[in-house]
């Protein structure tokens, strides 16, 4: 059986640990055919149009604008190093913010084609008291500043959607489903939230997008990968590819899990995973 990883962070993003290389080592130590390195776009490039974003330590979430070219250059070194050991495949994670994506792809557009895949994803939101880092433990006060954790919830979910919908956010694959969750906080309303996530869900088989079985959560208090088991049948249902990500930090995080959640998956009905390669999908088998 393959196992790809296709999300995991290096130490360019600031909050990670290990070079780029270490987690390709690990990978092929773990006997996988795909690395995928996907860490986070620079943020920087929003404090001059965004004067919010000051307000949470982005530096701390990622590599800075000027290390870009450094980052793709190192990756295609390394791919070509290990082209014979394993399969290593270039991508970004990027956030959503909303009404900034031509300043985004302003900086994005020269590197596209060197990319595999791009991971879409939401990590910040806008709402009561202004922009909220609502999965940095830091900021776990902000979420008194909202009436109930369904109201985070709805935002999240409604952000996901304005980012699946916006044709000018470059993305092909959405990341962590039910983030919110990371802090162990569920819905009060879950028929309300999963209302929600069905909607959401539809848009995303509507729109050609692969949705990411993150293991991740399952090292957090939370206790469970995102997105939880209901709405993996859903996506199911609906037909929704997917494939896996550790999101791993540290190079011992890689493919943290995937034995059993491929166990779930094919209990579910899944048979098949994608894979990226310059930004098409292909399929293989589990």
């Amino acid at each position: 059986m393959k196992l790809e990883d296709w999300h995991t962070h290096n130490d360019l993003c600031r909050h990670a640990i290990g070079k780029c290389e270490d987690y390709i080592t690990k990978a092929i130590e773990l006997s996988l055919t795909t690395i995928g390195l996907s860490d986070h776009f620079p943020y920087g490039y929003l404090s001059p149009v965004l004067p919010s974003i000051n307000e949470i330590p982005y530096q701390e979430y990622s590599m800075n604008i000027e290390e870009i070219q450094l980052y793709l250059d190192n990756l295609e070194n390394l791919k070509e190093k290990y082209h014979s050991k394993i399969d290593v495949k270039i991508a970004f994670e990027i956030d959503f913010f909303k009404d900034h994506e031509q300043t985004l792809n302003g900086h994005l557009n020269p590197f596209k084609k060197r990319l595999d895949y791009i991971l879409g994803s939401v990590h910040m939101l806008f709402g009561t008291g202004g922009i909220f880092a609502f999965d940095d433990r830091r900021f776990l006060d902000k979420y008194n500043n909202y009436n109930s954790i369904d109201e985070i919830y709805i935002l999240y979910y409604n952000t996901v959607q304005e980012m699946i919908k916006t044709k000018h956010f470059e993305k092909d694959i959405i990341s962590h489903f039910d983030l919110p969750k990371k802090f162990n906080k569920r819905p009060i309303d879950k028929e309300n939230i999963m209302n929600k996530v069905t909607e959401t869900l539809e848009l995303i088989k509507k729109s050609g997008l692969t949705v990411e079985i993150n293991t991740s959560g399952l090292r957090r208090d939370v206790g469970e990968q995102y997105p939880s088991l209901e709405i993996i049948k859903l996506m199911y249902e609906l037909d929704i590819p997917i494939l896996l990500g550790s999101d791993a930090h540290h190079p011992d995080e890689i493919a943290h899990d995937f034995l059993h959640i491929i166990d779930i998956l094919r209990k579910t009905g899944y048979s098949q995973l994608a894979h990226y390669e310059k930004r098409k999908r292909y399929w293989i088998e589990i």
